[in-house]
């Protein structure tokens, strides 16, 4: 009458390989010096930081004068 719920058992096997391989710290750092040379980005002179904050003002600065001759 009183019997309690046995908890649920799965069969969970691991994604990763049984066996590990372990790499030392000159091979994980040569990796990731090889990685970051391919991701570098170049980027354009016009979505440069500089330059779209200089946009950002112009744009202000064009509505406060198109403001004034509303008013």
């Amino acid at each position: 009458m009183f019997n309690q719920r046995q908890p649920r058992r799965f069969n969970i096997k691991s994604r990763l390989p049984d066996s590990r391989k372990t790499e030392s710290k000159e091979e994980l750092k040569a990796k990731w010096e090889e990685m970051r040379g391919h991701n570098r980005r170049k980027g354009n002179f016009l979505t440069s930081l500089p330059m779209l904050l200089v946009f950002l003002v112009f744009v202000f600065v064009l509505i406060y004068i198109l403001n004034g001759y509303i008013n």
